[in-house]
């Protein structure tokens, strides 16, 4: 038999079968990397779905944030000031109350106005006592804590009633009357802390998360 002539591959035939073998690594390589990239991407954006124990801001500066006015009216003037012991003498004049020829040192501040005015909370709080005296008229007592309490005397037509959680500007009374000074749409505001008399004024400069 004829033995069959063996053929030779030319010369430039491997070489161009190597670069080709490479190329097809190098893709497969790239490919593969991509892969592991996206898979990392997907990963990533998932956190944003990531449960969470923290607070959400409240944008508002949380429950509270100041102390407001114990009234709500324009034309509501200062008619006595606090009186206090280490304070300058003309400030004391103004804070001394004269009912039946006698001079009172006032507790709180007394606040007056030409019409009714609203009477609110300065603070959230509860109603802890309702009563009439006999010369400062009705009273409303109403405790923030356990270490902070503000009274509001000579008010009239009492919206609320003892044991009622009232938050803060929300409507306690309207401005009434006493017999200090004979005359209506007045508001005596006292407050307590720590069971001692302070400058109600003072008061509502203070931030309320120290006064716990």
């Amino acid at each position: 038999m004829q033995r069959m002539k063996q053929r030779k591959l030319k010369g430039y035939v491997l070489p161009t079968l190597y670069v080709i073998v490479l190329m097809l690594i190098f893709g497969a390589v790239s490919l593969v990397s991509n892969l592991l990239k996206s898979q990392d991407n997907y990963t990533y954006t998932t956190e944003v779905f990531k449960e969470t124990d923290e607070p959400v801001i409240n944008i508002t500066g949380g429950i509270n944030p100041h102390i407001i006015n114990p009234y709500v009216g324009d034309s509501v003037q200062i008619d006595k000031y606090f009186y206090d012991i280490n304070g300058e003498e003309a400030r004391q004049e103004q804070s001394l109350i004269v009912f039946e020829n006698t001079y009172m040192k006032n507790t709180g501040v007394l606040y007056k106005a030409d019409e009714a005015f609203d009477c609110v909370a300065v603070l959230d709080g509860t109603i802890l006592n309702i009563k009439q005296d006999e010369v400062l008229g009705n009273v409303v007592e109403v405790e923030h804590n356990t270490n902070l309490r503000t009274i509001y005397y000579s008010v009239d037509n009492i919206k609320v009633k003892v044991g009622d959680f009232i938050s803060q500007g929300e409507s306690i009374a309207t401005s009434g009357n006493n017999k200090i000074n004979g005359k209506q749409n007045n508001l005596l505001f006292e407050v307590y802390y720590n069971g001692t008399l302070i400058d109600p004024l003072n008061f509502l400069e203070m931030d309320p998360s120290t006064l716990n």
